[in-house]
């Protein structure tokens, strides 16, 4: 009979080196891939439907709401310099910009040549001037066929007034 020899085992440790710096790698992949779900304009509540607890009224704030329609889109003109040479600009001859705020109406010409270019738009700045510049909110809603031009013609207006809360809104109107 033969004797059998025990085998000795030796322990093994592996070395965990490259298994840490694995993990850290795949922790900083899922970090940086990550992509937070943002809900935006829901806020979740439990506040009654029909009305709130408090009996006091809210103080309803007087805002501007300023809306730009083309009230004759005029025609459409190429400028030519001093020389008779075309510059590459197209100007609009006989435009006319109605402005309303509520029931008030004004009229403007872009290019009236007769127009004082310093305040295109007197009456506008004189019923501005009776307003809180600081509280009282003023939105552009510029309608279809208004370009940048007269948008901006109108809002050097509001800011020559001084008004603080200025903002733009838009419409997808289809006619």
């Amino acid at each position: 009979m033969t004797r059998r020899r025990k085998k000795k085992f030796e322990e093994i440790r592996p070395d965990m080196t490259p298994m840490i710096d694995v993990t850290f790698l795949l922790l900083i992949f899922f970090i940086v891939t990550l992509k937070f779900k943002v809900l935006e304009g829901r806020l979740d509540a439990a506040l009654p439907k029909d009305r709130g607890t408090s009996t006091s009224q809210a103080e309803e704030i007087e805002k501007l709401d300023i809306m730009l329609f083309v009230a004759d889109p005029g025609e459409l003109i190429d400028e030519f310099n001093d020389k008779g040479k075309p510059t590459g600009l197209q100007l609009y001859d006989g435009r006319r910009i109605r402005i309303e705020i509520g029931a008030r109406k004004w009229y403007y010409e872009p290019f009236d040549p007769t127009r004082d270019t310093e305040d295109p738009l007197p009456d506008l700045a004189r019923f501005l001037k009776d307003y809180d510049k600081e509280e009282t909110p003023v939105s552009l809603d510029a309608r279809k066929g208004i370009v940048y031009g007269d948008v901006v013609v109108v809002l050097d207006v509001i800011v020559r007034a001084k008004f603080e809360q200025v903002s733009f809104a838009g419409t997808f109107e289809q006619d």
